[in-house]
């Protein structure tokens, strides 16, 4: 969307971010996109420019959240370019966790690195989804059921023996058809949402585990869940976020690098990364341009 509306586009890696003296330089490789999934990429020789070269960084690092995210996140604060989605509201907003500031949207769910404390949790509910904290694409999830003599092995693998916090939280039944994911753009939500929906063999509707997206129109709970979510995300500045919903239970607020956008486009012709470009330059002090 950018390269169609003769934006000039660069390619920044964690590895190009450079903190000197106070201000932050960026080595880069300016980058012809094109719209054509067996050639998209092509790209120049890294060049080191100042961070005020440029209008935006956009800041789209994969999970976990790590030490070289978090440093990643801290340089970021140097910048003289606005970066979207703020480093600060990605450091704040940790993607499973951010979900307790609603706890009228969710499910039950219990965060601990207790394992004792999570089998009382699986055991009052019946069973439980069990999830790491940081993971991404599905990788990491599990449906423990009531009895389950998996549970602590499960446990001892996502909590590393107790040395880290994982989420568990009570299994939505509608979880069989897939969850919705909701796009929120400059506080607002966007008027299609994406139904996942698992493979036959799998409970993930992820679509990075094989999962098939739907465009939808928005619903009246998926809007009335994005509408609560939206004043937080604004005054976290992040500018395009993705949430996760299950029947009507938010479970997951994406702020790191939402997708779902093309599947939207190639289905419905509605490009919602023109609307997240517009927000971004106006915050930029682009105005639409």
């Amino acid at each position: 969307a950018a390269a169609r509306d003769g934006d000039e586009i660069f390619i920044l890696e964690k590895s190009g971010l450079m903190v000197e003296s106070g201000k932050l330089s960026l080595l880069v490789r300016r980058a012809a996109v094109a719209d054509d999934d067996s050639q998209w990429l092509s790209a120049n020789a890294a060049e080191k420019l100042p961070s005020g070269f440029f209008a935006a960084v956009l800041l789209r690092l994969d999970p976990p959240l790590n030490s070289a995210f978090l440093h990643a996140a801290l340089a970021l604060e140097f910048s003289d370019a606005p970066v979207f989605n703020s480093p600060r509201g990605l450091r704040d907003l940790n993607e499973k966790l951010s979900i307790f500031h609603f706890p009228e949207l969710i499910p039950p769910t219990m965060a601990s690195a207790n394992p004792d404390s999570i089998a009382e949790f699986h055991r009052v509910h019946g069973g439980a989804v069990l999830k790491p904290l940081d993971g991404m694409g599905g990788r990491g999830i599990y449906i423990s059921p009531a009895n389950d003599r998996n549970l602590r092995g499960i446990l001892d693998l996502l909590g590393k023996d107790g040395r880290e916090m994982l989420m568990a939280q009570k299994y939505v039944p509608e979880a069989r058809v897939g969850d919705k994911r909701v796009f929120v753009i400059g506080g607002r939500p966007a008027k299609w949402m994406l139904a996942r929906i698992p493979r036959e063999d799998d409970h993930r509707g992820n679509l990075a585990a094989g999962g098939r997206g739907e465009s939808q129109p928005l619903g009246a709970t998926e809007q009335r869940i994005a509408e609560a979510v939206a004043p937080l995300l604004e005054k976290s500045g992040i500018v395009f976020a993705g949430l996760d919903v299950l029947g009507d239970k938010l479970v997951e607020i994406n702020v790191t690098c939402p997708t779902g956008l093309r599947e939207v486009r190639d289905q419905t012709g509605d490009d919602l990364a023109v609307d997240i470009l517009k927000e971004i330059r106006q915050r930029a002090g682009r105005g639409g341009s």
